[in-house]
């Protein structure tokens, strides 16, 4: 059954923008968390249980960001798209102009992160332009969650207004209009308050499928093994400064005689009387076994493997990797088929706003498909050759697959065709080895067309 939540007929423009700051200040949280911004989190923490906060030294070991970007790589390498119906160069260029790739993998952790995220298209000083909207600041209403019918942006302010709340602006978009309001909701006049394209300028991109909820629920698991392991790290510290040293005692003196103590020293004491250091009882093994298992824990819930977090790695084979690895891979299988949708989609998008602003720029047929890269190998150099060789000998790969999937700076097969035959023309004119004859006889001689 679909959650259905829709403006109620008495609330105000500013009601609906605040009935949900729950779920932005978490988005907020973990935004922050994730850009190594958890020093004020933690002081606010520590002064929960502490009088005097600031004598402890803060450290961040920063898990949030290590688990998204792990799980974050369908851009771990800029795809391949391929136009249909309009001029390769011309969409690549236009792909360029935007900064597609870089935003696009910012977009893709930063869904892995809030679990819901927006890809705005916009038409700025004559030219479209992209950027990620993150539910921090983004506020819907739907019907169908996967298809919102109203977008509400949160504009904040920036540099010597950073601080002042008056100066918060919202942006309303609907199918029909956009709209600028006020901190209060109140309307602000523009030259241009209509929305041009019938559409909202948005692509959607989800952790899932939204069932009944625009916004899935990010959890709080992330963050809360962030934090623990930052408060364990400050009492770590904290231990180590009190008690890196043994406390000097003494008997048979009187209270108020201080002893001079130094390896230049000798120490006299009365008949009787006695002087050491006591040992401190140091619970730093204890506390690194804590944080050990908190980080583990975290990335085995996250279906990463728990040797993401390991200080000292040893070498493991290149098939145990794999086998470890194919949670990830299956993951980003998934991840793939969402993000090639949303790659379709957005194409479609920026179709639509370049040719309103600038009627026929691209011609309303032509089509994006998007070739993502395979998943990183972890096979040694002789098993990716004999992988490699495999492929070609089943007729799955052509030599040209494999120079291309070495060298992602070829994007083109015709390209790459060519760069081969003239290896092969050069490599012939030296006497070839039992080993070039065994890499001809397994890869042969590329075609042209190949």
């Amino acid at each position: 059954m679909f959650n259905l939540f829709r403006r109620p007929i008495n609330a105000s423009f500013i009601d609906l923008v605040r009935a949900d700051q729950a779920r932005k200040s978490a988005a907020a949280k973990r935004i922050r968390f994730y850009n190594d911004q958890q020093t004020a989190d933690l002081h606010a923490s520590l002064s929960k249980r502490w009088a005097r906060p600031d004598d402890f030294r803060l450290f961040q070991l920063n898990i949030v960001r290590k688990v998204v970007d792990s799980l974050a790589t369908v851009y771990r390498k800029p795809p391949v798209r391929t136009f249909a119906g309009w001029d390769q160069t011309a969409g690549e260029a236009l792909y360029r102009s935007l900064h597609a790739n870089q935003i696009l993998k910012q977009a893709n952790r930063l869904t892995r992160l809030c679990k819901t995220t927006a890809l705005q298209v916009q038409w700025r000083d004559g030219r479209p332009a992209l950027s990620v909207i993150t539910p921090d600041i983004l506020d819907a209403t739907w019907t169908d969650p996967a298809a919102p019918d109203e977008i509400i942006v949160t504009h904040r302010p920036q540099g010597a207004h950073a601080e002042n709340p008056n100066a918060v602006t919202y942006t309303r978009w609907t199918r029909t209009g956009a709209t600028l309001h006020d901190y209060k909701g109140n309307a602000i006049p523009t030259e241009t308050a209509g929305n041009p394209y019938g559409v909202l300028p948005f692509v959607f991109a989800f952790d899932g499928y939204p069932l009944d909820s625009f916004f899935l629920p990010a959890g709080d698991d992330l963050t809360e093994a962030q934090e623990a392991v930052n408060v364990a790290l400050v009492n770590l510290w904290r231990a180590v400064e009190i008690q890196a040293h043994g406390q000097a005692y003494a008997s048979g003196i009187t209270a108020t005689e201080a002893l001079a103590t130094g390896p230049d020293r000798a120490i006299i004491l009365p008949e009787g009387g006695t002087f050491g250091f006591a040992a401190p009882n140091t619970p730093v093994a204890s506390i690194l076994s804590a944080i050990e298992y908190v980080v583990k824990s975290t990335a085995i819930a996250n279906n990463l493997n728990p040797s993401t977090f390991e200080i000292d790695r040893r070498g493991e084979s290149g098939v145990a990797k794999l086998i470890e690895d194919q949670a990830l891979i299956e993951a980003r299988e998934d991840d793939i088929e969402r993000w090639r949708d949303y790659e379709v989609q957005l194409f479609q998008l920026l179709k639509l706003v370049v040719n309103t602003e600038l009627p026929g720029t691209i011609p309303e047929g032509a089509t994006l498909a998007v070739d993502f890269a395979e998943p990183r190998e972890t096979l040694g150099e002789n098993q990716r050759l004999e992988a490699y060789s495999r492929r070609v000998a089943l007729g799955i790969w052509s030599p040209v697959d494999a120079l291309m999937h070495d060298n992602p700076d070829v994007r083109n097969r015709a390209d790459a065709a060519t760069i081969l035959t003239e290896r092969r023309a050069e490599t012939g004119r030296f006497a070839p080895t039992a080993d070039t004859e065994t890499a001809q006889a397994a890869f042969g001689t590329p075609s042209q067309g190949s």
